[in-house]
């Protein structure tokens, strides 16, 4: 496996591996990465709104960089995901990464804040009912 298929980018640009349509999230925002021992690092890209890791007491911390989990729950911006629907998300965009991972604990697809995630025709993570930010639809 190369480096590149270790590394999952997520922001606003729809060219991120997970393109997240929020306009809280900067256009390149962060970067998960598995290491050679198998732990996940989530790094913020010097992002406007910041990247978070939500506690189990519901505090957020905000992080440059941290060793996640896959049943953690991140914020970019405004916008609220496990590691593990991230993990999900690179693994459905047909990329043949072999991510070496645990295994993931059942989560409701793309829990943000509430709202419900779906994939545009364009690639991009939107609202579901609202418009893309990127082609409109």
């Amino acid at each position: 496996m190369n480096q590149t298929d270790r590394k999952i980018t997520i922001g606003r640009d729809a060219a991120r591996d997970i393109p997240l349509g929020d306009h809280s999230v900067s256009a390149y925002h962060a970067e998960l990465s598995v290491m050679e021992d198998g732990r996940l690092l989530l790094t913020d890209c010097r992002s406007t709104n910041g990247t978070f890791v939500i506690g189990s007491n519901g505090n957020a911390r905000r992080i440059q960089q941290a060793v996640v989990k896959p049943t953690d729950r991140i914020r970019f911006g405004a916008v609220t995901l496990t590691v593990s629907v991230l993990l999900e998300a690179k693994k459905d965009s047909g990329s043949e990464a072999e991510l070496k991972t645990p295994p993931k604990p059942p989560t409701p697809a793309f829990p943000v804040s509430g709202q419900r995630l779906v994939r545009c025709p364009c690639g991009c993570i939107k609202p579901d009912g609202e418009c893309c930010p990127e082609c409109g639809q």
